[in-house]
């Protein structure tokens, strides 16, 4: 992707995280800029500047809320897409999306036509560390295995590096053809039910667990806080309290920068058809 093009895509993501902004001040919900949108407003006050998204998370309460007062209270160029669309939404995490489908993804097996986006992540409770957290991580990696398989060919990156038993579940759907098998909204309507067992605001320690990280993204609650101000593009943004323990975290020397190959993570180009 051009520096054009992504500018192009980074403005209009910005236009959608405003909006966002916007409904959860006007409705008190908390949310955080998390993952690389928050790694880019420490390092960069904005975007990191090949980043492709804008990450945020909502504790499971407001995250509820915003599903239900969102779809009216966007502009109409918007929607929010969640599972419950079925095939259409590839992945667990809820989305704003612009309804115009100017990007076009390339990294999985079938190519997706896509609007610009925001990625709306849930921050549910975790078990307390033991024998509960390890149970409960066997049964939320067989979960987000499922989601995987039930949207296999738009969802699955195939140049991705990965652990030979992940090579080797990435075979088997290949050849067995399992998403044609899978209702991916009733597998989207077991995970996040079995993702509320540990309810957030009384849980010592919570995760955004459709992150990349899986089970570790688990932090102490206290990382996230009540939030806190940071700047990103111009824009005054909640994000968790103690930035340093949560980005160390996640990327370890967070402000040196990362190799050439790694500064594009989704593949996004233009799409060249013009907008559907």
């Amino acid at each position: 992707m051009s520096k054009h093009e992504l500018s192009k895509l980074q403005e209009a993501e910005l236009d959608i995280f405003k909006e966002f902004i916007r409904i959860c001040q006007e409705n008190h919900l908390r949310y955080f800029i998390c993952g690389g949108s928050f790694l880019g407003a420490i390092r960069h006050k904005g975007f990191i500047p090949w980043d492709d998204d804008i990450d945020v998370a909502m504790p499971r309460p407001d995250f509820e809320i915003f599903l239900q007062i969102a779809p009216r209270l966007l502009p109409e160029d918007l929607y929010l897409s969640t599972y419950k669309l079925g095939a259409e939404h590839i992945t667990l995490v809820a989305m704003i999306i612009n309804k115009h489908k100017d990007f076009v993804l390339n990294n999985a097996a079938k190519q997706v036509r896509t609007g610009a986006w925001v990625d709306i992540l849930v921050i549910d409770g975790a078990p307390e560390p033991g024998l509960k957290r390890k149970a409960f991580g066997i049964v939320y990696m067989y979960h987000r295995m499922m989601n995987q398989f039930a949207h296999f060919d738009e969802i699955v990156n195939l140049n991705k590096a990965r652990p030979w038993y992940e090579n080797l579940a990435i075979q088997f759907a290949r050849i067995s053809k399992i998403e044609k098998h899978l209702d991916p909204v009733r597998v989207g309507e077991r995970f996040h039910k079995f993702l509320q067992a540990n309810p957030y605001d009384t849980s010592r320690y919570v995760a955004t667990f459709m992150g990349a990280a899986k089970m570790n993204e688990i932090l102490p609650r206290e990382i996230y806080g009540e939030g806190t101000d940071y700047e990103f593009e111009g824009l005054s943004v909640k994000g968790p309290d103690r930035y340093n323990a949560y980005l160390s975290h996640f990327y370890g020397s967070y402000m040196t920068l990362p190799p050439l190959n790694e500064r594009n993570r989704h593949n996004v180009t233009v799409n060249k058809g013009g907008k559907n």
